[in-house]
């Protein structure tokens, strides 16, 4: 079954197979009704439509003979897709085969030489996708069934090297991505390669346990859509030694290693990029896509690459782009879900625009970042949207720092005083009202339990003046069996850091602990 992957950074182009070797010299590449039978090359070449039931010309029945099974997809909540490949290898290839059936698949082995028949050509992507991109696939003929048949056991394939380096390196993402295009479906190996971010879920709901990403050299992703990530979590940084895997597209190209092992940790050869010799020498020497102080490695690394700032700055929108905090205070922790940080202020005090949220990673933040300790904070300032294959873009942004680097200072001093001035009703304002607020410290007083089902453990709140507001558990994970605050419950006091939920477009107070929400007495 398909597995769905967050979106990152859309590609913005049109891909364009024929335009090399691809197959468009290849007597009978264009559908022709008395031909049944192609190679690879053939299917991914783009003088061979994809099947559109409205013009059912498209729809060609395709003969597959002596391919090469390199990847059977058993692992996770979705299983039972192939790929194939063409024993010689080489561009074009390989191919995604989706919907056989499950019996068939099930006998099948790696190196395995079986024969297609009963499908046709499918090019697979969501309409949120307006990059162009699809995923080339073989997929059941409409209106019937594909077969696959085991011809004879075999060798599996070795993998073809392919410089992720040099491609990471190429003018632009149009020409990196055309660059993925011609492996896409084909087993590969990249060598040397380094980790361009943490071990992150994949979707802002996190919903499959099983399927995570990280970002490799040569700007493509590696997501465990067929194995397991390794244990400990790669991290911003890490070196392999090789990744191997078959090349698929969703929103953006990846690797899908076929075993953890693939991953093989351990690198020492990784290119670098991060001090001022190769921050200044208007070279990708670690081919991420981006050179110098535009490189986020040389922003943590080097300072001038980074622009002195204040929360408040980034906050109302002045200050932009690679930033470095000094000697701000830890107001929140965030330790639940997959997106995990730490909230920062200028100040003890909190107040309007004084307070933004640090993206760290799927991990919990280390454990001497402690609310109240003193730190500096070098990253990139983003106003984070939603906007991928399970939730469109809501408008409404959160802004915050990531692809951060987070380096302790001192331990505290003093702690955190939340902002008591602003109600219930201007913190909720999703508009230009609750603006300042967001990412800052804040109390609310007097508040009443007037629906605790929500979903996801949102609870309302409503004040004395009968205004609503939501709280939400982001930053802390309730007792198990959870139980909510039950409906009628009054809290005489809730602290917390205000959050956009952008899923539902709306602000909420997100105490830090259970110790946020005070019983009292006083509501209506």
């Amino acid at each position: 079954m398909r597995k769905l992957s967050l979106l990152a950074l859309v590609l913005g182009f049109a891909a364009c197979r024929g335009d090399d070797t691809s197959g468009d010299d290849m007597q009978g590449s264009d559908a022709n009704p008395q031909k049944t039978e192609y190679t690879i090359q053939e299917i991914q070449n783009d003088s061979l439509p994809a099947c559109d039931p409205a013009t059912p010309t498209t729809c060609v029945q395709l003969t597959i003979k002596g391919v090469v099974v390199t990847a059977i997809d058993t692992y996770g909540t979705k299983t039972g897709d192939f790929w194939v490949q063409e024993p010689e290898g080489g561009p074009f290839s390989g191919v995604h085969v989706y919907g056989a059936p499950l019996d068939q698949v099930a006998a099948l082995q790696l190196g395995d030489v079986v024969d297609i028949t009963g499908a046709q050509k499918a090019e697979f992507a969501l309409t949120s996708d307006t990059s162009g991109n699809k995923l080339t696939e073989l997929e059941p003929v409409e209106g019937g069934t594909m077969t696959v048949t085991k011809v004879m056991s075999g060798t599996p394939l070795e993998p073809t090297v392919v410089d992720a380096l040099a491609i990471g390196q190429m003018s632009d993402f149009m020409a990196r991505a055309a660059e993925w295009e011609k492996w896409e479906g084909v087993l590969v190996k990249v060598n040397n390669p380094q980790a361009f971010s943490n071990d992150k879920c994949v979707g802002s709901a996190c919903n499959d346990a099983t399927l995570r990403s990280f970002e490799l050299t040569g700007d493509v992703l590696v997501e465990s859509a067929l194995a397991a990530m390794p244990d400990p979590a790669v991290k911003l940084g890490d070196c392999f030694t090789s990744v191997t895997g078959v090349v698929d597209y969703f929103f953006d190209y990846q690797i899908l290693p076929r075993t953890t092992a693939e991953i093989a940790s351990g690198g020492t050869a990784c290119p670098r990029e991060n001090d001022a010799t190769t921050c200044g020498d208007d070279i990708d020497n670690d081919g991420n896509g981006f050179k110098d102080c535009a490189d986020f490695s040389c922003q943590a690394a080097v300072s001038s690459c980074a622009s002195s700032a204040t929360v408040a700055a980034i906050q109302m929108g002045t200050t932009t782009g690679t930033v470095t905090l000094s000697n701000v205070v830890v107001t929140a922790r965030d330790e639940a879900g997959g997106t995990r940080g730490i909230y920062v202020a200028d100040a003890l005090q909190a107040a309007q625009y004084n307070g933004v949220f640090v993206y760290m990673g799927s991990a919990s933040p280390p454990a001497n970042l402690v609310v109240g300790a003193t730190v500096n904070v070098t990253g990139n300032v983003l106003e984070f949207d939603v906007g991928n294959a399970q939730n469109p873009a809501v408008g409404d942004k959160m802004t915050e720092i990531s692809n951060s680097t987070v380096t302790f200072v001192a331990a505290p001093t003093g702690t955190p005083m939340p902002a008591t001035t602003a109600n219930a009703q201007t913190l909720s304002d999703i508009g230009a009202n609750g603006e300042p607020w967001e990412g800052v410290f804040v109390q609310l007083t007097n508040l009443k339990v007037t629906n605790n089902a929500l979903g996801n453990n949102k609870v309302q709140l409503t004040d004395n003046n009968g205004v609503n507001i939501v709280m939400d558990d982001d930053l802390f994970v309730y007792p198990t069996p959870v139980t909510l605050p039950a409906n009628n419950t009054c809290f005489a006091t809730v602290t917390g850091v205000m959050n956009v939920q952008l899923n539902d477009d709306i602000r909420t107070i997100n105490p830090r602990t259970m110790a946020d929400m005070v019983i009292g007495t006083g509501c209506n």
